[in-house]
């Protein structure tokens, strides 16, 4: 998707004002993709979705719904012109995403390795190769990264959430830390309820979003 369509273009996060903090939380349970979310987490993407959301799958499905169920393609991902501090290599090709989640998803979408360049929301480095085979190796080991939806994006009742408003509540909550400390920190103060899990955790979900509809099934 285009810098001018991506709805997740805000540079800065909304952070908690008049509220009381989110209750944040950890996920231990693997594989991932089956766990449960943590109880605000999951109220309030059920909220938003307007659908019973319990766990990763079905974030993931939420998500490829609002998608038509084919997965997010290439040209789907939030691409900037210029320069971000979230970047993806290729042999052939520099992308430069709104998200560094992105780059972990263009690593499903193409059929080499990617280098991958994050920078955490305290400017610290984060590096990471990801691999067709769904390897992914990262700089510093121990980094997590987060999910999380807005507290403040409403959908009408009865209506499906557009691809712009989904990224608009969801991709400002999708960064990576140098530890679970970092994140904890800034979850405090995000307008946001957010779960965190070890960065590489995140790649089965990056897989899962970036499937054909075919693969998912067989998956």
């Amino acid at each position: 998707m285009s810098d001018q369509d991506c709805n997740c273009a805000d540079v800065t996060v909304d952070t908690a004002t008049d509220q009381t903090p989110n209750s944040n939380g950890w996920v231990e349970e693997r594989p991932v993709k089956t766990a449960q979310l943590p109880v605000d987490v999951a109220g309030n993407m059920s909220r938003f979705f307007g659908e019973s959301i319990e766990a990763f799958d079905d974030m993931i499905s939420a998500i490829r719904t609002v998608t038509e169920g084919d997965g997010i393609a290439v040209d789907e991902l939030c691409h900037v012109d210029g320069e971000t501090p979230h970047s993806a290599e290729t042999a052939d090709e520099t992308y430069y995403f709104r998200c560094f989640y992105d780059g972990i998803a263009l690593a499903h979408l193409v059929d080499e390795p990617v280098e991958i360049r994050t920078e955490t929301p305290t400017n610290e480095p984060i590096e990471m190769r990801a691999s067709p085979e769904r390897d992914i190796d990262v700089t510093p080991s121990d980094a997590v990264m987060s999910f999380g939806v807005a507290t403040d994006r409403d959908i009408p009742a009865g209506d499906v959430p557009t691809t712009d408003e989904v990224y608009g509540a969801i991709c400002p909550y999708v960064k990576a830390f140098h530890t679970r400390e970092d994140y904890e920190n800034w979850a405090e103060d995000v307008a946001a309820t957010t779960v965190a899990i070890p960065l590489e955790s995140g790649v089965p979900i990056a897989a899962s979003l970036t499937a054909s509809a075919s693969s998912e099934v067989a998956g």
